[in-house]
């Protein structure tokens, strides 16, 4: 709970900073750069994340490798992170502030659970009536799951939409149950 309202306080201060500067896009860009940067080499990622190397080498490590890449304001950002010992929050700060640039954007995130891969126009499909449900234009991230059989999860914010099979026949079984258990009554 701490860490979630650690992350979201220092992705509101990102995110007014960028909202002054017309940069919400831009600066998304970047945040999202560091953080697959940083998760796609596995030193650089014990170096950031690790609490005993010291801010200077983690700062300098910062300034070496993203000062091509990154606004001054937004490179400044991940350097008070470090002079705060805050830098192992920041996964969880960057998820926060695209959150919040989706949200003044009027865009919603759904995580779409299916069995099997679904098609362009499933995906449009089901995107548009999200859309038409949340006021909100939707943008789809799918994962695989065999063990829904059929069906579809749909998980936007904290809203659980859960159409799998698996859960009908969950359903199902606790009908038959419940039936079983009465009639021996």
């Amino acid at each position: 709970m701490l860490t979630n309202q650690l992350a979201l306080t220092y992705a509101q201060a990102i995110y007014e900073i960028a909202t002054e500067k017309a940069a919400l896009d831009t600066v998304e860009q970047q945040l999202k750069l560091v953080e697959a940067t940083i998760a796609g080499h596995e030193e650089l990622a014990t170096l950031m994340y690790h609490p005993l190397v010291p801010a200077p080498a983690k700062k300098e490590t910062i300034n070496r490798i993203f000062a091509e890449d990154l606004d001054v304001f937004v490179r400044n950002f991940l350097l008070l992170l470090v002079d705060k010992r805050r830098e192992p929050a920041l996964p969880a700060i960057i998820h926060e502030y695209i959150r919040l640039a989706n949200d003044a954007r009027n865009i919603a995130e759904a995580e779409v659970f299916t069995a099997k891969e679904l098609s362009e126009e499933q995906r449009q499909a089901l995107a548009a009536k999200l859309s038409q449900v949340t006021g909100k234009n939707i943008v789809i991230k799918t994962t695989i799951d065999q063990e829904l059989i059929g069906g579809v999860v749909v998980k936007i914010g904290d809203k659980l939409i859960d159409g799998s099979v698996a859960r009908q026949l969950k359903a199902l079984k606790a009908a038959l149950l419940t039936n079983q258990a009465t009639a021996a009554v």
